[in-house]
């Protein structure tokens, strides 16, 4: 990814969900415009908490995917842009808008919006790393755990990217809207883009979102190379080119419309037998992934296909009960049209 282009719709970071099988299965069927991982802790891969790794696993692809990353700890951020780096990411976003209560109380997260000075030391320091890593500088060159840098080099990694992004993901405020405060002290830094969720972090996933709000940062960007996206409350394909083209910003994330529906990003619409292939090859992918799980995390994704006009409540009941894939092959053998 050379830039970030106008009129981007992308798959938005969602914890426990944007695993590695369900962004292939989003990208092979919906083909959005830009992926995201799930957030990762900074400070456990600094620790050396090599478990993490999971999360960084890509498959090989022409989308662009960032690596989202949480924490309070700018050295950290130094460190795992190198990571990001070396798996062949196209950049690193920052999770300035968690609203998960043992995040923030850490300090990260929708946090950090009560606490812009580390945050702008955060970027500052991903930007001293992004200079580094042109003029050179290796994740062998870092101090980031041996065990972390053994096992990085042992995973498939793809291409290296040339240049990476750098980016944020927050909210319009903590307990009140400071969209035009906040955007402006992190505009100071100068990132590639800024995510605006349209809601405070003591909203969480409640109410409506302020897409208002969310032009306000627009309008404070227009003069500065920063380009803004939009998330919240985006249920299809043509409400993100609405809310494109009504706030004006350069792109739109949509996170839980996507759930069940990875055909939302091609605005098509599947039959039966495509779900069900797609239900089957998502939980491949995700054995694939995770050789040592069986399908109970996926159980959650099976109830998502489901509501998506596949049935009735008996099947869902049945698909909760899935463990194998042959389980999953044997439910949905005898799924009906």
């Amino acid at each position: 990814m050379n830039a970030l282009h106008s009129g981007i719709i992308a798959l938005a970071p969602l914890d426990g969900i944007t695993d590695s099988a369900f962004r292939q299965i989003v990208d092979e069927i919906g083909k959005p415009d830009m992926l995201f991982t799930e957030f990762i802790p900074v400070a456990g891969l600094s620790k050396g908490r090599t478990i993490l790794l999971n999360g960084l696993v890509k498959h090989v692809s022409e989308t662009p995917i960032i690596a989202q990353f949480f924490g309070k700890e700018p050295e950290y951020f130094y460190n795992a842009f190198f990571i990001a780096a070396a798996l062949g990411f196209n950049g690193v976003d920052v999770n300035m808008g968690c609203p998960d209560p043992s995040v923030v109380r850490k300090g990260g997260g929708a946090g950090l919006i009560n606490d812009p000075e580390t945050a702008k030391k955060i970027i500052l320091a991903l930007q001293k790393a992004r200079k580094d890593w042109k003029k050179g500088k290796k994740i062998s060159d870092t101090d980031v755990p041996d065990n972390i840098k053994q096992a990085v080099t042992k995973m498939s990694v793809g291409s290296i990217k040339e240049k990476m992004t750098l980016s944020i993901k927050t909210r319009t405020g903590f307990d009140s809207p400071i969209t035009e405060k906040w955007i402006g002290e992190l505009l100071e830094t100068s990132p590639d883009f800024i995510t605006v969720h349209g809601r405070i972090f003591t909203q969480r996933y409640a109410g409506r979102a302020d897409w208002e709000e969310i032009q306000k940062a627009v309008k404070l960007a227009e003069n500065t190379k920063t380009k803004i996206l939009g998330n919240g409350d985006v249920h299809s394909l043509f409400e993100a080119k609405e809310k494109m083209e009504k706030y004006k910003v350069d792109g739109v994330l949509i996170a839980r419309a996507a759930l069940g529906n990875p055909w939302l990003f091609s605005d098509a619409i599947p039959t039966l037998e495509e779900r069900k292939r797609t239900i089957l090859r998502h939980a491949e992918l995700f054995l694939h992934y995770r050789p040592e799980l069986d399908l109970r995390p996926m159980r959650k994704h099976f109830a998502w296909y489901c509501k998506q006009e596949m049935g009735s409540a008996a099947l869902r009941k049945q698909m909760m009960s899935v463990v194998t894939l042959q389980d999953l092959r044997n439910v949905l053998e005898f799924t009906q049209k």
